[in-house]
C-alpha cells in the first residue's frame, strides 16, 4: 500500500517555510519584468505566480497562453491552479501580495488573469484529456530516463521537471528522486495541473508519464 500523500504543506518547518517564501518573492521580482513568450503581453503579478507554478519562468507565459498549451480555458485552468496555491503557503502568500498590489480579491479569479464573464462559468474540475495526480500503482512502472532532482523545491523543482519532459516522447516514463520535503504534495498536484500523470510514488522517488504532445 502506498502512503497517503499530503495535500498542502502544513507540516513543513515555519523556517523552512519562510526561506521558501522569501526565495519564491525573489524568483518572481526577475519574472514580472519579463512579457509573455507565447504574445508579447506583459505580466502581472498574479500572471507571474502562474508561470512559477507551471515551470516555465525562464519562458513566463501569461494565463491565456499557458491555457492554450494545457489544452482547456483559462478560467478552468487558473481555477485549478489555485487550488494548488491555496494549500502551500508559499505561494499563497505571494498570490494574495499581487492581489493587494493590483487590487484584486486575495483568493478569487483575478481580473487581471480571467475576464469576469470567464470567472462567472469557471470549473474546476480536471477537463477531460488531463490526467489526473495521485494515479498510483503497486507495480513500480519502467523508466526510459531519471532525473535526481536532489534538494530543489518549490518554483526550482517544477521548472526543471519542464524542461526534462519536454525533451521526451509522448506517454514516456520519467523517474523522478526529489528529497524535498514537500515533493509529496508538489509533484501530483503539479502533474496534474501540466497533464502528467503520476504513476508511483515512493519517495524520494517518483515515475511520471509526459503527457501527449500537443
Amino acid at each position: 500500500m502506498q502512503p497517503a500523500i499530503p495535500d498542502d504543506d502544513s507540516d513543513l518547518d515555519p523556517a523552512d517555510l519562510a526561506e521558501r517564501t522569501r526565495a519564491l518573492q525573489q524568483r518572481l521580482a526577475l519574472v514580472e519584468q519579463q512579457s509573455c513568450r507565447g504574445c508579447g503581453a506583459p505580466l502581472c503579478g498574479h500572471g507571474a505566480v502562474l508561470a512559477v507554478v507551471f515551470g516555465c519562468q525562464h519562458a513566463p507565459r501569461c494565463a491565456r497562453c499557458l491555457a492554450a498549451e494545457t489544452g482547456e480555458g483559462v478560467a478552468s485552468m487558473v481555477g485549478r491552479a489555485l487550488q494548488w496555491i491555496t494549500r502551500r503557503d508559499c505561494f499563497l502568500h505571494v498570490w494574495r501580495a499581487a492581489g493587494q498590489r493590483e487590487g484584486n480579491g486575495a483568493d478569487s479569479l483575478p481580473a487581471c488573469v480571467v475576464p469576469a464573464a470567464e470567472a462567472a462559468s469557471v470549473s474546476t474540475s480536471t477537463p477531460p484529456g488531463v490526467a489526473v495526480a495521485n494515479e498510483l500503482g503497486a507495480a513500480v512502472p519502467d523508466a526510459v530516463a531519471h532525473y535526481d532532482a536532489g534538494d530543489l523545491g518549490c518554483g526550482d523543482l517544477v521548472l526543471e521537471l519542464r524542461f526534462q519532459l519536454a525533451e521526451m516522447a509522448s506517454g514516456a516514463v520519467l523517474r523522478v528522486t526529489a528529497r524535498d520535503p514537500a515533493a509529496p504534495v508538489d509533484l501530483p498536484a503539479w502533474c496534474g495541473l501540466c497533464g502528467h500523470t503520476l504513476l508511483h510514488a515512493a519517495h524520494p522517488d517518483y515515475w511520471i508519464r509526459r503527457r501527449d504532445r500537443r
